[in-house]
């Protein structure tokens, strides 16, 4: 396209808003009155659905803590939280699905950052500078292929990280096989580590199922610490620590009842040593 001086442009401004001034609509009360449609509308359809839930709504349960069914738009209200439930799986609100699906993509610790923060913003300041970097004139679709293609990728990329996000499977419950309850528990590993057979998923420290530390490795670092984790040496005992060292070495990337590949190496102190510890580290809860 050809560009058109300062005063060209003026000059095509002045003619393109007299011709509008003549064949155009008035603000009032031509745009008013679509507007007050277009909000009416929008009105009447939240009434309507609001109506519609309720309408759904099942009876009244007896128990002041339990759920109240609903049709298709969902519950009345949901149970109360029960925190002595383990295989809860917490899940964000819907809006937030595309973020979660994000920390599923980026796991490990240093691009968190990247994750939560700086991806998003990054969208955002896009569409709000879009039309500050693009000052063209044109406004064919057919001429406009990179703003077209900016412009649609960022809802079908939000979409699909939405959609991604609402499929996402759950950690799934814990095993009790020896060491697993003192692994999520007791010594609070599944806050910052993954682990499929714990149930955990954990995303501050390594993902262990990928890690696949052998025995010794586990060992070393459970003891001594390293990597921003505290060295648990003082406060746990031999066996106790043989016991984490061995649960992580035997489980870490196994699926199911299939133990993980370094399993033959911790054969000699697991699980032997969590029964020598005893109590939350023989496979249950103490008492449980």
């Amino acid at each position: 396209m050809p560009r058109y001086t300062a005063r060209e442009r003026r000059e095509r401004y002045l003619r393109e808003y007299d011709f509008q001034k003549k064949t155009g609509k008035p603000f009032f009360p031509g745009a008013i009155f679509h507007d007050t449609v277009a909000s009416l509308f929008f009105v009447l359809l939240t009434i309507g659905i609001t109506i519609w839930w309720y309408a759904d709504f099942g009876p009244v349960p007896e128990g002041a803590t339990e759920e109240r069914a609903g049709g298709v738009l969902g519950p009345a209200y949901e149970s109360r939280a029960d925190p002595g439930v383990e295989e809860y799986d917490p899940r964000p609100e819907w809006y937030f699905f595309f973020l979660f699906q994000l920390l599923r993509i980026f796991k490990t610790p240093e691009l968190l950052l990247f994750a939560t923060v700086i991806i998003p913003t990054l969208w955002m300041v896009l569409l709000i500078a879009w039309p500050f970097l693009d000052r063209r004139p044109e406004r064919r679709v057919s001429r406009r292929p990179i703003a077209m293609a900016i412009g649609a990728s960022v809802p079908i990329v939000l979409l699909t990280l939405t959609w991604y996000g609402s499929k996402a499977p759950a950690v799934g419950a814990s095993s009790n096989t020896p060491g697993a309850f003192a692994f999520r528990e007791v010594n609070g590993c599944g806050s910052c580590h993954t682990l499929a057979d714990a149930g955990t998923a954990g995303n501050v420290g390594p993902n262990l199922d990928g890690a696949g530390p052998d025995y010794a490795r586990a060992k070393d670092i459970i003891t001594n610490g390293g990597g921003g984790m505290p060295a648990f040496g003082e406060n746990l005992s031999e066996d106790q620590i043989n016991c984490m060292a061995g649960y992580v070495a035997t489980w870490a990337g196994g699926a199911g009842e299939t133990q993980g590949p370094k399993a033959a190496g911790a054969a000699e102190v697991y699980p032997s040593s969590c029964d020598a510890a005893g109590g939350d580290y023989a496979g249950v809860a103490e008492g449980g």
